[in-house]
């Protein structure tokens, strides 16, 4: 492999030619002190200590005690593996934003999206709960439960209205959104029950909302499996709680 190559390696990986040239002259020349690093590597001494110190903390080369203080290049192949761990680090913090992609991408492309899923994640937050919610009244027959009054807002109801003209729709609350849930047309068929413990949707997913330090931790999937205990769940909330009339 030519340096040329190996440039544009270390740079896709996060790597400055400084840093390049600093390790493979170490690796050439064996332990140097950083003046000579800076004149073998072509490196400006205003800059090599930095570059030694960023090659230090990512593991890369280590200092040896002495005066001098002299530095000494990892083994390649520990390298190889330290930077392998890293990247692997990177990959698995994009998981939630490929998963936020995703949902969206199922959520407005249902016709391509395959029938199983393996998507399970969780988001945190009033806002992001609240789209999430959003994203979840989609299908033939859903099943809504809200024990909170900031999840049956204004726009909520708005929300529930319009789906309700196309879908069947069971809303659930506890006694102190009664008046709100009234503001909804009878085909809405709504009932209450004195308490519950966290929010929910079931239409062609599932999505878990519980309130904790006032903020929400929300859990959306469409794994069958989690499908099932919801509606079980759901069913066994609907059968022991009142009607709401008057509407």
């Amino acid at each position: 492999m030519s340096y040329e190559e190996l440039k544009r390696l270390a740079r896709l990986i996060g790597y400055s030619s400084y840093q390049l040239k600093a390790y493979l002259t170490l690796v050439e020349k064996g332990p140097l002190t950083a003046k000579d690093i800076a004149r073998l590597a072509g490196i400006p001494t205003s800059k090599v200590y930095s570059v030694l110190s960023s090659l230090a903390r990512d593991g890369i080369i280590y200092s040896e005690q002495g005066r001098p203080l002299r530095f000494i290049a990892k083994p390649p192949r520990e390298v190889f593996s330290t930077i392998l761990e890293k990247l692997n680090g990177y990959i698995e913090a994009t998981r939630p934003i490929i998963d936020s992609l995703q949902l969206l991408y199922e959520s407005n492309n249902p016709s391509k999206v395959m029938a199983q899923s393996d998507i399970f994640f969780i988001v945190k937050g009033l806002e992001s709960t609240k789209q999430l919610m959003r994203k979840a009244l989609n299908a033939s027959s859903i099943d809504i439960a809200i024990p909170y009054v900031d999840l049956l807002d204004n726009e909520a109801i708005a929300d529930i209205d319009a789906v309700s003209r196309n879908s069947e729709v069971r809303l659930l609350v506890t006694d102190n959104l009664i008046e709100v849930a009234r503001r909804l047309p009878p085909r809405v068929v709504a009932r209450t029950r004195s308490g519950m413990f966290g929010a929910g949707i079931i239409g062609d997913g599932v999505v878990l909302a519980v309130k904790y330090d006032n903020t929400y931790l929300t859990l959306y999937s469409i794994q069958d499996y989690l499908l099932d205990i919801a509606k079980t769940y759901f069913n066994s909330l609907w059968k022991d709680a009142a009607p709401i009339g008057d509407r």
